[in-house]
């Protein structure tokens, strides 16, 4: 059967026919018309939920501009130093236990637990001495987060606009490592203070066993200044990179560490993705999951890289007038101490680190979405 469109030219039957079939709703015509006002007007379409446009703010890889890049600058700058200060007292046993094994001919080889380094630092430094070299890591650590997280932040972005089909973990590897090499090389001078600060009480109690000799009230005896100086004077500017060549190889811990971190929160983004229907770029880890995150990661690549940081303590903390060779450190190490020697200090040190690494990511991811949020206000005010 044809079905012909009526118009309204026609009879005043047929006008009357079109008006009747308009009001039951079913009329060609009311049909065209409502065509025509969804083409004409977009207001007419319905409107269905739809995933929130992303914007610079709403995911990571994004946004690059002064406001990411002062978001990124403080968070970092602001986490190194909440860590820091919360974590000094474990970071100064790990440091001692480190640079122990140098020291035990002085104390006849006796052995050394956290609890005796806890206990010597309390009772020959009082509660103050928990907190020696603070000064120096307040310095350090937060310029070294300050220059680390913005430079991988943005070389990882980089990285993947510009190789877009590379692997993911190996963009995050890359931008880890050269960034890690770029901040160390930065810090390394204020690490080699911090290093001499917090071992210059054992140094002291190494030489009172060496001499047979009670030792006397260790107090604090330098600043940073005054500490720079003096190894400027004694041992000129190249006594500032010591134990750089171990830091390059200890490259491979961010290596192992980045990759991972960046795995699990993509891990939890996607499950809370598929167990909200939004997509991945928009949600956000909880809290309690950037903490197992970041815990997780800094223990795995702290088991297979550790044996860096003993060499690195050492180099540094090495009373040589002649620099040490990463090469000799280890062969010494070995020869007085055997292969646990690289691996003075782990328990105190997974203590210690993981808490610090808890610390700093939490409170750098949070402190980012903060400080991202009140720029946008800020700027939209």
């Amino acid at each position: 059967m044809e079905t012909k469109i009526k118009f309204p030219t026609g009879s005043a039957n047929e006008r009357h026919s079109d008006d009747h079939d308009n009001h039951n709703g079913n009329s060609p015509i009311t049909v065209a018309k409502s065509i025509r006002r969804v083409l004409t007007k977009s207001s007419s379409f319905p409107e269905f939920p739809q995933e929130p446009a992303l914007t610079n703010n709403d995911h990571p890889e994004d946004g690059r501009g002064w406001n990411h890049f002062i978001s990124t600058l403080a968070a970092g700058v602001g986490s190194g130093a909440l860590s820091s200060t919360i974590c000094a007292p474990l970071d100064l046993m790990r440091t001692r236990m480190q640079v122990w094994g140098d020291m035990s001919s002085s104390f006849q080889g006796e052995k050394i637990t956290p609890t005796q380094v806890f206990q010597e630092i309390y009772q020959k430094e009082g509660p103050k001495g928990m907190f020696r070299g603070l000064g120096a890591t307040l310095v350090t650590v937060p310029l070294f987060w300050g220059v680390y997280f913005p430079l991988y932040d943005q070389l990882k972005y980089e990285t993947q606009q510009k190789y877009p089909d590379m692997n993911i973990s190996l963009v995050h590897c890359g931008s880890a490592v050269a960034t890690g090499a770029v901040a160390d090389l930065i810090c390394n001078p204020l690490f080699v203070i911090r290093t001499r600060l917090q071992t210059q009480a054992l140094h002291q109690l190494a030489d009172a066993h060496a001499h047979h000799t009670q030792p006397a009230n260790i107090l604090e005896k330098s600043g940073i200044l005054q500490t720079g100086q003096q190894l400027f004077r004694q041992h000129g500017p190249l006594i500032f990179w010591r134990g750089m060549s171990a830091n390059l190889i200890g490259l491979s811990h961010v290596a192992v560490q980045f990759p991972t971190y960046e795995y699990l929160k993509k891990w939890c983004r996607d499950r809370k993705a598929s167990a909200t229907g939004h997509h991945q770029a928009v949600v956000q880890e909880s809290p309690l999951e950037l903490l197992v995150a970041s815990g997780v990661a800094k223990m795995f690549a702290s088991l297979l890289t550790y044996p860096h940081e003993v060499l690195r303590s050492r180099m540094m903390d090495s009373r040589q007038a002649t620099a040490p060779t990463l090469r000799g450190t280890a062969r010494h190490i070995y020869s007085q101490e055997g292969f646990a020697g690289f691996y003075r200090g782990l328990p105190v040190t997974l203590i210690r680190v993981i808490p610090n690494s808890c610390i700093t990511f939490l409170s750098y991811e949070l402190l980012l979405r903060w400080t991202k949020e009140y720029l946008k206000e800020s700027s939209s005010s």
